[in-house]
């Protein structure tokens, strides 16, 4: 059965801060959110899987997440996961980036959506993000312009080595199944065509049950989730190019407009014409 990606939560601000610390790990489905975030992790034995790559974690690192990129935290249980989260709405990045600056370029994925810095920065960077939090928490004077200018500060520190890494940019996990790579290459390259697991599992020489335990176990994710999440990637960008709803869903590989419809809009919380659906409050704390 498709599983679809869920939208969790709305930002009405420009920006919220939250820490958190628990040691219950994760139990968080792939889902994605209308606005950017950053994660500092100062503890915690876990991955992220941002964008169809998983990558792992260790404390002091910087996981950047961009507006509808599907993600999912994966924390073991009984481990202290402490981390600093901050949601961003893109429409204050685009209002705050200037012609040699897009900030929108730290959660574009074309550097990797995970920053590993040496010691001295990550010091600078985490402390840049402990003022903010004590900023945000009080009432003085100028709470508002300070906040903002600690936020873009890091924003532009974190560009800055994501350009010119002062430590390193991680590779995300690869899977240790070359079939797996085969099956994922495959997908990709044959993205519009029509595509059944028995067709896979043919072509592979596999078992289709064994194929698609292991494809999950390496990916995260299941072969019609993934194909359904890079089909409708890819009539997200068909219809901001101006190509009909209707052209989009045939031309990505669905059969069904309706279905296409329905998938889209749990997807991506807005029909392919651009209504926009209900989703949570944005008081509660999405990772």
């Amino acid at each position: 059965m498709e599983r679809n990606y869920k939208k969790r939560g709305y930002l009405l601000e420009d920006f919220r801060l939250f820490h958190l610390q628990d040691a219950q790990g994760t139990k968080i489905d792939f889902h994605y959110h209308e606005f950017c975030k950053i994660l500092l992790l100062h503890s915690g034995s876990g991955s992220y899987s941002v964008g169809g790559q998983r990558y792992s974690l260790v404390p002091g690192d910087i996981v950047l997440i961009g507006s509808r990129c599907v993600h999912r935290p994966e924390f073991e249980r009984g481990v202290p996961y402490e981390r600093t989260i901050i949601y961003i709405s893109p429409d204050f990045l685009q209002r705050q980036s200037v012609s040699d600056c897009n900030l929108m370029d730290c959660f574009s994925g074309q550097w990797g959506h995970v920053l590993r810095l040496s010691e001295s920065q990550r010091r600078k960077l985490f402390s840049l993000a402990d003022a903010l939090e004590k900023e945000l928490s009080g009432d003085a004077y100028g709470r508002v312009i300070l906040s903002n200018g600690l936020l873009l500060k890091l924003l532009v520190e974190i560009g800055r080595n994501l350009q010119h890494p002062d430590g390193e940019l991680p590779s995300p996990i690869q899977p240790h199944s070359s079939r797996v790579l085969e099956i994922l290459r495959y997908l990709d390259a044959h993205l519009t065509e029509d595509i059944t697991i028995d067709d896979l599992a043919e072509r592979f020489y596999l078992s289709k049950y064994h194929m698609m335990r292991l494809f999950r176990r390496e990916t995260g994710d299941s072969i019609h989730s993934y194909l359904s999440h890079r089909r409708l990637l890819y009539a997200q960008d068909l219809i901001s190019q101006g190509v009909s709803a209707t052209e989009a869903c045939f031309r990505c590989g669905w059969h069904s407009y309706s279905s296409f419809t329905r998938a889209y809009s749990k997807r991506f919380g807005t029909t392919p014409t651009g209504r926009y659906d209900l989703a949570a409050p944005a008081d509660e704390t999405y990772e």
